[in-house]
């Protein structure tokens, strides 16, 4: 096995390879998380049975951005009002038309049975419309699964409000590494949330193990730039341990030493660690914590790791790419 001193962090140049990209296709931001922290409670958009005639003739309506959206949902499992309006209205000539259109959209959308909504809004009540969580509903499900020969049809769970926000966090970092490569002339090459980022790897012992990050991101300085820069994230709130947060760091470290990514790409991408809390105070004495606890770590490679905060993360990620 090729030894550490050997084992490049971050991809060198002309290291963009298609089969990495090629998870994500299509003109917007692609996104997914699997739900695998929710309530057994359904929340099904009730209404009559869909029949195949009907089915046809909504799929028949949906419009190419209405595709669009329906797949960003899907792929990312929960998306807010405002994650769809930046992913897919950001074109037009001002916000407010931008807004206008997209509530437009999700109100039709909905009103098809393509999207539903959670019962709970991000922001409370007060968020009105830009709270309101959407997943995919009845009639999306049936659109997506046409298009997928091994996809099952599934419930539509009430997530708890962990996981919920966990979601929403991880949500939150994709639309803003987005925003933040449109207003810097930056590429985002790949927005993989976790079932499309999963690493599969053989450990030491020969056992069989996955790697599972909370999203990986590639980035070009520039669109069509050849060198990329990527970056598995982790995005911890607060909930757990800061021995479990190091296990997994353990785990990341495993999978450098495997050497997988640096034989297929290159490189090993950057392991950022996006550390919150309910209180600030709490949230930075947690990083402080981290970091301090992977500089002595005798069995990790501490410069594969950098600790930050939620705010700015993702103008922090663009600059690493476009000044690194």
């Amino acid at each position: 096995m090729t030894s550490k001193d050997a084992l490049p962090i971050g991809y060198p140049f002309a290291s963009k390879p298609g089969a990495a990209s090629s998870q994500v296709e299509g003109e917007s931001l692609p996104l997914v998380t699997p739900n695998t922290g929710a309530s057994a409670s359904t929340g099904t958009h009730a209404g009559p049975r869909v029949t195949q005639r009907r089915l046809r003739a909504i799929e028949a309506r949906l419009s190419d951005r209405d595709l669009a959206v329906l797949a960003s949902v899907d792929r990312f499992r929960f998306l807010t009002a405002e994650h769809i309006e930046a992913l897919h209205f950001n074109d037009h000539a001002s916000a407010e038309s931008g807004g206008r259109t997209c509530r437009r959209v999700l109100v039709r959308l909905r009103r098809e049975r393509v999207l539903g909504v959670l019962n709970r809004r991000v922001g409370g009540i007060r968020a009105g419309s830009q709270g309101l969580v959407y997943f995919v509903d009845t009639v999306g499900e049936r659109i997506q699964r046409q298009g997928d020969s091994s996809r099952r049809g599934r419930r539509f769970p009430e997530p708890s409000a962990r996981f919920l926000d966990h979601t929403m966090a991880i949500a939150d970092v994709a639309v803003g590494v987005k925003a933040a490569a449109d207003k810097s002339g930056a590429e985002v090459v790949q927005v993989a949330p976790e079932k499309e980022a999963r690493r599969p790897y053989v450990d030491r012992l020969g056992g069989s193990q996955v790697l599972r990050p909370d999203l990986y991101v590639e980035l070009a300085a520039r669109p069509g730039d050849e060198d990329v820069q990527a970056f598995f994230v982790e995005v911890d709130l607060g909930h757990e341990s800061l021995p479990t947060v190091l296990r997994k760091c353990q785990q990341y470290e495993a999978y450098y030493q495997a050497g997988i990514e640096q034989r297929d790409f290159g490189g090993f991408p950057r392991v950022v660690w996006v550390m919150g809390a309910y209180r600030a105070e709490i949230a930075e004495r947690r990083r402080q914590t981290l970091q301090a606890a992977l500089g002595r770590g005798a069995k990790l490679t501490s410069e594969l790791y950098c600790v930050t905060r939620a705010e700015g993360v993702a103008a922090q990620l663009v600059q690493e790419v476009r000044h690194g």
